[in-house]
């Protein structure tokens, strides 16, 4: 039996029918048969949340989606980062291990600040004008940041003044990638399934992990493997392109049925008539017809394209009974939660129950080797 973790940051945005394929139900397979944990890193959270309302909230719909999802009674071990104290402390000592040249490689670091002078751009065209703007986005393109090397007399007067016009980073979005590491190696972690754009973090866990072994000439933390699904479900959104919050173009696990309704209806096709063979190969609707739909309803549907008599808004209305059909059992689910709030509060009050424990143990280990 494999230890496997993973986290999800609560930042107030609904999971979408693409989360739910591409990373949660994968999530859920590998759990089974194996000790499994989900933490909500409200902790991380707080590098971008400044408000306690926005965090409550979204910390308490992160957990409602969870348990709407697993089960209340799921075996996997749900629980709130801020609940276990001991992962602040690990932290820190982690921080004493790591090179300042490692975060500096971060990409979470680098995309942060890339963004950051991004964002100031547009301001930058109302006050100095759109050639002053080119200039820099042309510059910024060629910048050390976008490498791996440490920030230098690279960079030139202009950047030195429109740096001093971009929001200053805190301190959390720079050393992010230890706090990481310490929730993963708090619990000799085996397995971290995550997306392609998270295999850095898991190098730098390692790397974090192997510095503090040589560093105090021990073993004690386990080096943890990043598990990447291979076959990752791509959804087309309503636009045709991939399915994602970015775009504002996906259709969401939780939307009642009068918004499912109108994005059903709204997904792109081409303009071919009722009487005209239609591709389905080719057709974003039975896309997704073809992954939400038995096996027997995808082949019957499938024929109906290759036949006159059949149009776009027929296969978008099979496709709004297939979705509200697969979808119930979450919404109904969802439905007696929010009526119960009391059984998510008691079943993350008990998954923080079960990681505290863990984590004490190994901490008392942790001290000894460094002199606490």
């Amino acid at each position: 039996m494999k230890k496997i973790l993973t986290g999800v940051k609560p930042t107030g945005d609904q999971m979408h029918l693409g989360n739910l394929l591409g990373a949660v139900l994968p999530f859920k397979k590998l759990a089974e048969k194996n000790d499994s944990a989900i933490f909500i890193a409200d902790l991380h959270a707080l590098t971008s949340v400044k408000s306690a309302e926005d965090l409550k909230r979204n910390t308490h719909e992160m957990a409602l989606t969870y348990f709407s999802i697993f089960g209340i009674d799921t075996p996997v071990h749900i629980f709130r980062q801020s609940d276990i104290p001991l992962i602040p402390k690990l932290n820190w000592i982690l921080n004493n291990v790591t090179p300042y040249s490692l975060m500096l490689r971060a990409h979470s670091f680098k995309d942060s600040l890339f963004n950051d002078a991004l964002q100031k751009q547009k301001e930058w065209e109302r006050n100095a004008g759109k050639e002053t703007a080119n200039e820099f986005n042309k510059k910024y393109k060629n910048h050390p940041f976008n490498d791996d090397n440490e920030i230098s007399s690279q960079v030139d007067s202009i950047y030195a003044e429109q740096f001093k016009k971009v929001p200053i980073l805190n301190m959390g979005v720079f050393n992010y990638p230890i706090l990481m590491a310490a929730d993963i190696l708090a619990y000799d972690t085996d397995i971290v399934p995550v997306g392609q754009d998270q295999k850095q973090h898991l190098e730098m866990t390692r790397d974090i992990a192997k510095a503090f072994n040589k560093t105090y000439k021990t073993d004690i933390f386990k080096l943890p493997t990043e598990y990447i699904e291979k076959d990752v479900a791509t959804l087309p959104g309503i636009d045709g392109r991939k399915m994602s919050k970015s775009y504002g173009n996906f259709i969401g696990l939780f939307d009642d049925d009068k918004t499912l309704k109108k994005k059903v209806m709204s997904i792109v096709t081409d303009s071919k008539g009722v009487d005209d063979i239609k591709n389905p190969d080719e057709c974003n609707v039975f896309a997704l017809i073809r992954t939400f739909a038995t096996p027997v309803r995808v082949e019957s549907i499938r024929a109906k394209y290759l036949a006159p008599g059949y149009g776009y808004g027929h296969a978008k209305l099979e496709l709004l009974e297939i979705l509200t059909e697969y979808l119930k059992p979450y919404h109904d689910a969802r439905a007696m939660l929010e009526k119960n709030p009391e059984l998510i509060e008691a079943k993350l009050q008990e998954g923080a129950r079960i990681m505290n424990a863990r984590i004490e143990a190994k901490m008392q280990k942790v001290k000894e080797v460094v002199g606490l």
